[in-house]
């Protein structure tokens, strides 16, 4: 089982092209952990811009009565892809993994595959 900053860092290497990564609170909007990011991609306001991406989803799903979870939430940009991947299990109620792509070097599919192994190994 992995903390959060060894979670983070394994994304940062594990998956090729992360420019950022965040484990969030969607309850607060507060981000638990960040690494990564830069002047170009502050990962606070990407933690609480995304809470609301999220709980506007969650919000939709309850009235169209959808009895599904989500798995992710993929947001492709121009050269960025974000993905938001909630947390599911041993105290990941409300928290969510969120990472930012650069989309000339990742591979969608592979980073989905790692960010997905990766949850499973986050104790929290």
């Amino acid at each position: 089982m992995a903390n959060t900053e060894t979670s983070l860092k394994e994304a940062m290497t594990a998956i090729e092209g992360v420019i950022g990564a965040a484990l969030v609170d969607y309850t607060s909007g507060m981000a638990l952990g960040t690494i990564g990011g830069g002047k170009h991609l502050d990962l606070t306001v990407a933690a609480a811009g995304n809470t609301d991406v999220v709980r506007a989803k969650l919000r939709t799903m309850e009235q169209l009565n959808l009895k599904e979870e989500i798995e992710d939430i993929l947001i492709t940009l121009g050269t960025q892809y974000h993905l938001i991947r909630l947390l599911k299990g041993r105290g990941g109620n409300g928290l969510f993994l969120y990472i930012a792509l650069d989309s000339g070097r990742a591979n969608l599919a592979m980073a989905r595959h790692q960010l997905k192994k990766i949850e499973a190994e986050l104790e929290v």
